[in-house]
C-alpha cells in the first residue's frame, strides 16, 4: 500500500495510507523572455536554477492497523504534522523508491480542519527541484592519490558534493585536490582534522576535535554525469596519513 515519510515519521505508524498518489512533475526551468528591438523572435534568459514543485497527498485513515480509533488517529496525525510547518523537511514517499526530497507542508490549517471533520485530508506540500539518491548518501573513500580515481555519476544531471580530506599530520602541509582536471591547493593550518568542501552549503571549513573552524573560501568543481577523476596529493606525497571521501550527493530532478 502507498505511503510517505515526512520529517522522519511515516503515515503508516498512525494507521493512514495515501488514498491518491501524489504528481511529482519535473522542475521548470527558471528562463526569461527578452524581446530584443529590431530583432525576430525572443531571447531567453536562463537562470541556471529551477523552480519548487507543489504537489498534494490525499489520505484516509484504516484504524484497525494501529488499535485506535479514527478520530484518535486522525489527532495524532495533526500532532505530527503541527510542528513540521513553515520549514523543509525530508519526504519519501512510495512513488519514488530509492530517493527523497525536501518539501515544506503548506497548508496545515486546512489539514486540521478536514481531518477533525471527515477524518480524511489533501495534503499540500512544496518541494525542492531534485530528488536525491539514498545511494548518493554514502561516502566513497579514496586512499591512493597518484592515481586516477574514478567516481561514476548515474545520474543526468550534476551532483553537489561534499568532500571531505581527513589529515592526520601534525605539521602544516599544502595540500592540492583534482577533479576532472581543476586543481584546488590549500595549506592544513589547522593541523590535523578533517577539511570540508561542501558545495551543497557552499562552504569550506576544517573540523578538529570537534571544533568547527571556516576557512577563506575555495570550492572543489560539481561532479558531472558519468565518470569523473579524482586526484591528491600532500606535500608531493599522494599517500600516507590521509584521505579523500566524497559523499556524491546524486541527484535527479
Amino acid at each position: 500500500m502507498r505511503n510517505f515519510t515526512f520529517g522522519g515519521q511515516s503515515l503508516s505508524e498512525f494507521g493512514g495510507r495515501i488514498v491518491q498518489a501524489p504528481s511529482h512533475h519535473i522542475a521548470k526551468r527558471r528562463v526569461e523572455r527578452e524581446k530584443i528591438y529590431g530583432k525576430s523572435g525572443d531571447d531567453f534568459i536562463d537562470s541556471g536554477s529551477y523552480e519548487n514543485v507543489d504537489f498534494s497527498v490525499k489520505i484516509a485513515f484504516l484504524p484497525f492497523l494501529n488499535g485506535q480509533t479514527a478520530q484518535q488517529a486522525a489527532r495524532a496525525v495533526i500532532d505530527w504534522l503541527a510542528p513540521l510547518q513553515n520549514a523543509y523537511y525530508e519526504y519519501r514517499d512510495t512513488e519514488n523508491s530509492g530517493y527523497f526530497t525536501q518539501a515544506v507542508l503548506t497548508n496545515f490549517n486546512q489539514i486540521e480542519r478536514e481531518l477533525r471533520t471527515m477524518l480524511t485530508a489533501t495534503l499540500q506540500f512544496s518541494r525542492l527541484p531534485y530528488w536525491y539518491s539514498d545511494e548518493g548518501t554514502q561516502e566513497t573513500k579514496f586512499d591512493n592519490g597518484n592515481a586516477d580515481n574514478t567516481l561514476v555519476n548515474p545520474e543526468q544531471y550534476d551532483s553537489e558534493p561534499v568532500y571531505r580530506y581527513s589529515n592526520s599530520r601534525r605539521n602544516v602541509e599544502n595540500v592540492t585536490i583534482t577533479v576532472n582536471g581543476n586543481a584546488v591547493t590549500f595549506s592544513t593550518t589547522q593541523g590535523t582534522g578533517d577539511y570540508y568542501f561542501d558545495n551543497v552549503q557552499g562552504q569550506f571549513y576544517c573540523i578538529e576535535g570537534g571544533e568547527k573552524t571556516y576557512l577563506p573560501f575555495q570550492q572543489l568543481p560539481n561532479l558531472t554525469p558519468g565518470a569523473n577523476i579524482l586526484k591528491f596529493s600532500q606535500n608531493g606525497l599522494s599517500s600516507g596519513s590521509f584521505e579523500l571521501f566524497v559523499k556524491p550527493n546524486w541527484r535527479r530532478l
